[in-house]
C-alpha cells in the first residue's frame, strides 16, 4: 500500500509537470560546469548521466546512554563505555536530471561490555564478564528519487522510495563464551560472549521526503524519513549450561517484528566559498511498535527517541573527488545509547558517457 502510494504520487507529479517543458535544462552540459557546482546551486538529485560512489566510515565513541526517564547514564564509571565502527558503500546514478537510482550496504561492528560482577562464596570467588559483539553486513538497499522536473533555481522538493532486501545473515550465531583463570570448581571466571549479526532478516520499505531553499549563500534543508517491515521475522535464541569446564549449547526459535523508524532533520548551510560548504544539522530519530517474542509471549520493546546536532562540512578537493566530515553530539533522547561519533565520506563523482 506504501509503495503503490509513493508512485502515485511520482506519476502524479510526472502529468502535471511535462519535463519536456519543464525541463529547460539551462545549465551547461559539461562535465567540470556539472561537478564542480557548489552546494547552494545544486538540485537534490544527481544530473543525467552522472555516477557517483561514496564510501564513509563512522567512528562512534559510547560513553553514555540515555534511561527509560531521558537521564543520562555515564558508562565510563561502570566500565561499560565501548567504541563502534561502521562502514558504507553507496552507488548512485542520475538516470535522468529528476531521477535517481542508488544501491548501498554498510558493514557494523561494535563490541558492548557489562559491568564485571563478582560472586563470593566460602570456597572461593567466581567472576562474571559479559560481552554482546556486533559484527558484519547490513542489507542491500534499493531506492529510486524523484525530483521536481525543473532547473534548480530556489526551491527544490524530492521523494524517495526503497526497500531494504535482506541479504545480510541475521540469524544469531552460537555464543563462544569461555573459562580462562580457573583454579578450582569455586574459583574461576567466566567469560560470557554473545554473538548478533546486524541484518533485519526481513525486506523494510523506506520512504522519505526532502525539500531544499536557496537565497544567495545561504541554504536551507529539511527532510522526513519513515522505516517500516513489511512482515515479521523468526530468530534463533541460545541457551547454554556449564559442565567441567565446557559450555554447552541448545536453540531454540522465536518471532520478532523490526522497529518502525521515524526520523526528521533540518540543516542550515552557508556556501563559504565554491569549493567549500559548512553546515549545522539537527536530528530527531523515534523507533517504536517493535517487539520480540519470549516463550510465546510478545513483548515490546523500548520506545526509543534521540536528537543530535551535526555540525559538518564539504570540501571539493578535485572535480571528481569531495570530502565530507560530520561531527555528532547527542543531547537528548530516552532508551538509547548516547554516542559521541565522528562520520568522514570520500564521494567520487564522474559522467562515464558524457563527452
Amino acid at each position: 500500500m506504501k509503495i503503490k502510494l509513493l508512485f502515485t504520487i511520482v506519476a502524479f507529479s510526472l502529468i502535471c509537470f511535462n519535463p519536456a517543458k519543464g525541463q529547460t535544462d539551462t545549465t551547461k552540459r559539461d562535465k567540470y560546469t556539472l561537478l564542480t557546482m557548489p552546494y547552494n546551486k545544486r538540485p537534490l538529485s544527481l544530473y543525467k548521466g552522472q555516477l557517483q560512489v561514496n564510501a564513509g566510515y563512522k567512528l562512534a565513541v559510547r560513553s553514555r546512554s540515555f534511561d527509560n526517564n531521558g537521564d543520562v547514564i555515564d558508562l565510563k564509571t561502570n566500565g561499560n563505555s565501548s567504541v563502534s565502527n561502521y562502514f558504507f558503500l553507496d552507488l548512485k546514478y542520475g538516470l535522468l536530471d529528476f531521477i535517481e537510482l542508488d544501491a548501498a550496504t554498510n558493514y557494523m561492528h561494535q563490541g558492548i561490555r557489562s559491568e564485571s560482577i563478582y560472586y563470593l562464596n566460602s570456597n572461593g570467588i567466581t567472576l562474571l564478564n559479559n560481552l554482546n559483539e556486533y559484527k558484519g553486513m547490513g542489507d542491500l538497499l534499493l531506492s529510486a528519487s524523484f525530483r521536481l522536473p525543473f532547473d534548480f533555481k530556489f526551491v527544490d522538493f524530492k521523494l524517495t522510495g526503497g526497500i531494504y532486501i535482506p541479504t545480510a545473515e541475521y540469524k544469531t550465531p552460537e555464543p563462544s563464551s569461555t573459562i580462562s583463570d580457573y583454579v578450582d570448581s569455586y574459583n574461576y571466571t567466566v567469560n560470557y560472549h554473545f554473538n548478533n549479526k546486524n541484518g533485519f532478516g526481513v525486506p523494510v520499505i523506506k520512504l522519505s521526503a526532502d525539500v531544499k531553499f536557496t537565497i544567495s549563500k545561504f541554504s536551507g534543508t529539511a527532510g522526513f524519513t519513515f522505516q517500516d517491515p513489511t512482515k515479521e521475522g523468526t530468530n534463533i535464541r541460545w541457551d547454554q549450561t556449564l559442565t567441567n569446564q565446557t559450555f554447552n549449547y541448545s536453540s531454540s526459535s522465536y518471532r520478532y517484528l523490526v522497529d518502525r523508524m521515524m526520523m526528521i532533520n533540518a540543516s542550515v548551510h552557508f556556501q563559504a566559498a565554491g569549493w567549500f560548504n559548512i553546515w549545522l544539522n539537527g536530528n530527531y530519530s523515534r523507533n517504536s511498535e517493535g517487539w520480540t517474542e519470549y516463550r510465546g509471549i510478545k513483548y515490546a520493546n523500548p520506545e526509543k527517541h534521540l536528537f543530535a546536532i551535526e555540525p559538518g562540512f564539504e570540501i571539493q578537493i578535485s572535480p571528481s573527488l569531495t570530502l565530507y566530515q560530520v561531527v555528532g553530539y547527542t543531547f537528548s533522547g530516552r532508551n538509547t545509547d548516547a554516542p559521541f561519533y565522528l562520520f568522514t565520506t570520500i564521494s567520487y563523482n564522474l559522467f562515464p558517457f558524457l563527452k
